[in-house]
């Protein structure tokens, strides 16, 4: 298996749509940067999101990168989870953001995030996409519709063929 780095947004959101469980299944292991340790422990957070991470599961573990991006732009969470992934070789990294989603291509990083998390477990049977995008987006995740209108299109094209399954 592999090892995946992921920003705040993509563990918030798979764990109030209640997703958070196929990381491992999906990738293997997850690194949390620490200061998005920190913004998901954050008293505004969701206190689903806050207890997830009190009980952090075997799978997942906090590290603090060696260096951190100096991007202007972004915050510190997005910069030290593509510090992160980068300086660990990431198979990927989990991030939603536009502007930080940009800026970890321009460095060489393959990308995904919650909505592409959630595509590639609906591929290989482990969810329901459309049941799950619906939860989704009874959060307050922000995303333009057409992204979602896509993903249920490529999915019911899925549905048609029926899952696939990882290779050997």
């Amino acid at each position: 298996m592999s090892l995946v780095v992921s920003d705040s947004g993509p563990i918030h959101y798979l764990v109030l749509c209640e997703a958070i469980r196929l990381i491992p299944e999906l990738y293997g292991e997850l690194v949390i940067p620490g200061a998005v340790a920190q913004e998901l422990a954050h008293p505004q957070t969701p206190e689903v999101v806050r207890a997830w991470l009190q009980a952090l599961p075997n799978w997942a573990r906090i590290r603090n990168p060696r260096q951190i991006e100096p991007v202007m732009q972004l915050g510190l969470g997005e910069r030290e989870a593509i510090s992160l992934a980068h300086e660990l070789k990431a198979s990927q990294l989990l991030i939603d953001d536009r502007v930080a989603r940009r800026v970890a291509v321009e460095r060489g990083l393959l990308i995904t995030g919650t909505v592409g998390i959630l595509e590639l477990a609906a591929e290989r049977g482990l969810l329901n996409l459309p049941d799950t995008l619906q939860k989704l987006l009874q959060t307050n995740f922000r995303i333009d519709a057409e992204v979602i209108r896509l993903a249920l299109e490529r999915d019911a094209v899925r549905s048609r063929r029926g899952p696939q399954r990882p290779g050997p």
